[in-house]
């Protein structure tokens, strides 16, 4: 077979196991999610990303199981058998199928490539644009070591994680001069949390690994996981501070001044977020991790 052929054969068997992963996931993420609903947020973060990488890993596995036949008859041609039994079902690229390289397939694969770029391009075109917007953010210059964090030199109150390998808590002069030391030693203690957790960076993964999961159990499992990370980072700034509700009263802070057409607009932008369910699950005594195979 030619190269391209074996490159079509390859390309039809990872779409197939992408197809198959994610229609798995999406058969199964209801009943994961209402199972996972009572952990603890570390836990239930930890279970959730698992299964939103699932798809991912698995169509990899797949798609390497089915090589791996052909993978080692070219490393040691003595103990290929594909030609012994014409039945064989895997990849192969010694004794390919006779149909290969075929117009439809091409087809396919090109519908398959454009729906696949449709689905990340706005993705990928608001990565571009944020990357634009971090290079200007995250100017050493700006290092504030007292804080922790760069503080920029302009009125908006601002405090947002910037960066996605190397994220940087980022804070500004308006907001330093307009909220509480108390309020803002939380904010800061939230974000620093999601840099230590490289949420950002778990977030995209996640995000582009579900690209072949059924768009309305898509959105579910990724607003989960968002959930499961913010309830992550309030309690550890509620350890930080020493003082879990208070992280619950700069949350509903935030969300009022969500709602003002000016005011903290830009950080309520960044560090609110699902509030009903951050705030009740402050209120409560925290929960214990305790083990994967049993919540608490």
């Amino acid at each position: 077979m030619s190269a391209l052929g074996a490159f079509q054969l390859v390309m039809l068997a990872g779409l197939g196991f992408a197809l198959l992963s994610g229609l798995v996931v999406s058969a199964i993420t209801p009943a994961v999610l209402a199972r996972v609903a009572p952990w603890a947020p570390e836990r239930r973060h930890r279970a959730l990303l698992l299964l939103s990488l699932a798809p991912l890993v698995f169509g990899l596995a797949g798609l390497l199981a089915a090589l791996l036949p052909s993978l080692l008859a070219l490393r040691w041609p003595a103990h290929d058998h594909c030609a012994a039994h014409h039945g064989h079902v895997h990849l192969c690229f010694l004794h390919p199928p006779t149909h290969a390289a075929n117009a439809a397939s091409w087809i396919l694969l090109a519908l398959a490539a454009g729906w696949f770029a449709v689905r990340s391009a706005g993705s990928l075109a608001g990565l571009l644009r944020a990357s634009r917007v971090a290079a200007r953010l995250l100017d050493t210059r700006y290092d504030n070591t007292a804080l922790g964090a760069r503080v920029l030199p302009i009125e908006t109150p601002l405090c947002l994680l910037v960066g996605v390998v190397r994220p940087a808590v980022v804070v500004s002069e308006g907001l330093v001069a307009q909220v509480s030391p108390a309020d803002l030693a939380v904010m800061l203690h939230h974000e620093r949390a999601h840099a230590i957790r490289r949420d950002t960076l778990l977030r995209l993964l996640a995000g582009a690994a579900t690209l072949f999961v059924w768009r309305p159990m898509r959105a579910s499992l990724l607003r989960a996981l968002t959930l499961a990370a913010e309830q992550s980072c309030d309690e550890v700034a509620g350890r930080a501070v020493g003082d879990r509700l208070l992280v619950a009263e700069v949350i509903l802070k935030v969300e009022r001044l969500l709602q003002t057409p000016s005011g903290l607009a830009p950080v309520a932008a960044s560090f609110g977020g699902d509030v009903p369910a951050r705030v009740e699950a402050l209120l409560e005594p925290p929960r214990t991790s305790g083990t994967l195979s049993r919540p608490l």
